[in-house]
């Protein structure tokens, strides 16, 4: 038998790239954002509205696996104008803020950081609970990843 040789290159990234979800979330938030931010640093019009709506789009298309993403893309989809968006980070920090009810309802209680998880979770309002509680784990942990990229973007361009 003749021996082929073979001419192997070392390998400097993974054999299975997507199976790290975090680095294939990035990459594709990374591969949607800068080409938009560049879009509009050649428009000098840009507004802070516009940037945070390409942000989110950038997000959005980032996690297409996810309900409350598909949920996130129509909204700004069906916005056509860019500050229409609103934000709900106030209602997060309100609920954060509130002081816990001594001797009330706590079952009440429960119910209404419910319909606040709900009214967060982009499209929270249409699951029940059991999705919104699933959902609002890959939401938080698209958001934290989302923050990694971001400032990743800004300490790159200083």
């Amino acid at each position: 038998m003749e021996r082929q040789i073979i001419n192997k290159k070392k390998r400097v990234f993974s054999l299975e790239p997507n199976k790290n979800p975090s680095a294939v979330f990035t990459r594709k938030y990374t591969s949607h954002l800068v080409p938009a931010l560049k879009k509009l640093n050649m428009n000098k019009n840009s507004s802070k509205q516009t940037v945070k709506h390409e942000v989110d789009m950038a997000l959005a298309l980032s996690a297409q696996e996810f309900p409350w993403s598909r949920f996130l893309l129509q909204k700004l989809s069906s916005s056509s104008n860019p500050t229409t968006t609103t934000s709900s980070s106030s209602d997060g920090i309100r609920i954060l803020e509130r002081p816990d009810k001594e001797g009330g309802n706590e079952e009440g209680g429960i119910e209404e950081r419910l319909r606040e998880l709900k009214k967060l979770l982009p499209g929270g309002e249409e699951m029940n609970v059991e999705e919104m509680l699933s959902e609002i784990g890959n939401y938080i942990k698209c958001l934290e990843l989302q923050t990694i990229a971001l400032k990743s973007i800004v300490q790159d361009s200083t």
